[in-house]
């Protein structure tokens, strides 16, 4: 896999510039791409690069059609970025020169991580946060208030990361720097898009258009993709349309431990339907280790330790079959607005006034959260007289020391707030933007991009701008979705209405490791700084039957004890994997002009 980093100097501090290129360039792992207009870019072979006007784009650009950026394109002077990311779309890092300086663009998708920190008069951007450690460039050190935060709400991120000094662009953010420090304004909102636009079309099958021009970008820059169905509909809609342009699909599912609904009936009908061979793989509790963390590279606390066993199945097959990405339907949930609160049926009140299509969508609501309508009406009543608004970023204090709530620097949400009269919208929007909260810990991202294609800027602006009552039309969640594709799905799938779940191999994870989650938390970092309520998490080990909340919560915080014992270690030396897999692409090389 492909990493990448730039090197900017203020004040004219060329030698230590040069100094830490040389640095970084020791092991032959990162070589110098480029020098000039105040930045020097080292980056590996599998990078993908591209002249940007007088600037560099790092990754993969699409115009609005779909089709690759030419090499013509540039973000000129007199555009912030706005007008940029409204032509474009794509999974990058935009880098233009500025005055004593330079200026980033990373793309609203989030697809193409983007870090950095400053070493003296250097800064350092990156898609591989260790990165910044290695040769000893900067020392780690454990910010405890993100740590904190990032235990109680999982929804927010912030700039700031988890270790002191290492900051993070934000999607859909211009960051300016120069010799007077970081200057960040936001060119993408994810409330401009929140509405149609005069004479939008929204219908099924503009949706399933979008979708299936996005695919074919993908499918031309990554073409042996393997792609993971559960057998749920978002997965299943990005094989339906992936298929259709890429080269050499393949698909794999993971197969259901005892306790937990099985899928396989589902995934075979997608992959017979699609005319492809399915890998079904059978993860194992023995092949998870919980003492690390998929996150370690990364500078938050950010992954799931029960992946580890699907994750080295896909990964193995993927090598076997050379495959080029893995390609997931995940997103698809908050995407095309799967909930079950009564908030779009008060949307639809505001919007539309007291008409009878208020009542209708109650009636949707209803069948979608298996309620009847009189309860409906009755949450829908209540929640009008309580003028109660969507909340801020979801907390969750289980286990946590008292100390612990008031450390975490988690601030309020402004983005859940900017419309209080639609709050079916503003929960829509607010779970887009904890999106990029899933893009990373994927360990086979070190092997092969993991590609999350439904994240695609124009998907999520035209799901963006569907009204939410729409989302559950006709009683089914995700209407519009399954409506778009119910000619290429299979009927029971497109039909469906349970979920898998993960419950019961997070069972028997825990239950197998009880004595080392009790040494991990009760004797670890977290424990030590007075995170953890001790004698919460005593008893909830000692639990002879624990609820799958509580055990999902307990891995969670053993997964960031993990990851905390990771950055207590030395830095490692050689190339770390990118933060997440979207910038590499094996089969291509840096193109000459940009050298």
């Amino acid at each position: 896999m492909g990493s990448w980093c730039l090197l900017v100097g203020t004040g004219g501090d060329t030698d230590k510039v040069e100094a830490v290129a040389v640095a970084l360039t020791r092991s032959g792992a990162l070589r110098r791409e480029r020098t000039g207009a105040g930045l020097t870019l080292l980056a590996s072979d599998a990078v993908t690069v591209r002249p940007l006007g007088d600037g560099i784009l790092l990754g993969h650009l699409f115009t609005r059609s779909a089709d690759p950026a030419s090499d013509t394109a540039s973000w000129p002077p007199d555009d912030d970025g706005t007008a940029f990311v409204r032509r474009h779309w794509g999974a990058y890092v935009a880098v233009r020169p500025a005055a004593d300086g330079i200026e980033l663009l990373r793309d609203p998708s989030g697809m193409a991580p983007c870090y950095m920190a400053r070493s003296g008069s250097v800064w350092l951007v990156t898609d591989a946060p260790r990165l910044l450690f290695a040769y000893g460039l900067l020392t780690p050190s454990i910010d405890w208030r993100i740590v904190a935060a990032s235990l109680v709400s999982h929804d927010w991120r912030g700039e700031q990361t988890a270790l002191a000094g290492v900051e993070e662009v934000l999607p859909g953010t211009v960051v300016s720097v120069g010799p007077g420090g970081l200057v960040r304004r936001r060119v993408w909102d994810a409330w401009d898009f929140a509405r149609p636009a005069p004479g939008q079309d929204l219908s099924a099958e503009a949706l399933a258009e979008t979708i299936d021009r996005c695919m074919a970008a993908w499918a031309g820059v990554y073409r042996r993709p393997l792609i993971e169905i559960s057998g749920g509909l978002d997965s299943a809609v990005v094989a339906a349309a992936l298929v259709r342009r890429a080269e050499a699909p393949q698909l794999i599912t993971f197969a259901a431990g005892p306790g937990d609904p099985t899928e396989l009936g589902y995934a075979q009908a997608i992959a017979d339907d699609l005319g492809l061979p399915l890998e079904i793989t059978h993860p194992q509790v023995e092949d998870v280790d919980l003492t690390r963390s998929h996150a370690c590279d990364l500078p938050r606390p950010n992954a799931r330790a029960f992946t580890q066993a699907a994750d080295a199945l896909s990964r193995a097959h993927a090598g076997a079959i050379g495959a080029d990405a893995f390609a997931s339907g995940g997103g698809g949930d908050d995407l095309f607005g799967y909930r079950q609160s009564i908030a779009p049926a008060i949307d639809r009140l505001w919007s539309e006034g007291p008409r009878f299509a208020v009542i209708r969508t109650l009636d949707d609501i209803a069948r979608v959260s298996h309620a009847t309508s009189w309860e409906a009406v009755t949450r829908f009543v209540r929640r009008i007289v309580a003028r109660r608004q969507v909340g801020t970023d979801r907390s969750d204090t289980r286990l946590l020391a008292p100390e612990a709530r008031g450390l975490a620097a988690v601030p309020h949400s402004a983005e859940a707030c900017r419309n209080r009269s639609m709050p079916g919208k503003a929960a829509h929007v607010r779970a887009i933007a904890t999106l990029s909260n899933h893009l990373e810990g994927h360990g086979r991202a070190s092997f092969a991009p993991v590609l999350f294609p439904l994240l695609s800027q124009p998907i999520v602006e035209f799901c963006l701008a569907v009204p939410s009552w729409r989302w559950c039309e006709g009683g089914e969640n995700r209407a519009l979705a399954r409506r778009a594709f119910a000619d290429r799905l299979p009927t029971c799938v497109i039909e469906r209405r349970s979920k898998g779940a993960f419950d019961g191999f997070c069972a028997r994870l825990f239950d197998r490791n009880r004595g080392l989650v009790g040494e991990l938390l009760l004797e670890g970092g977290l424990a030590g700084q007075g995170i953890l309520d001790r004698a919460a998490v005593e008893a909830a080990i000692r639990n002879p039957a624990p609820s799958g909340e509580l055990v999902m919560r307990l891995l969670a915080l053993v997964d960031a004890e993990a990851w905390l014992r990771s950055w207590s270690e030395q830095p490692a030396t050689g190339l770390p994997a990118p933060a997440s897999g979207y910038i590499a692409r094996a089969s291509l090389t840096l193109d000459p002009r940009v050298r």
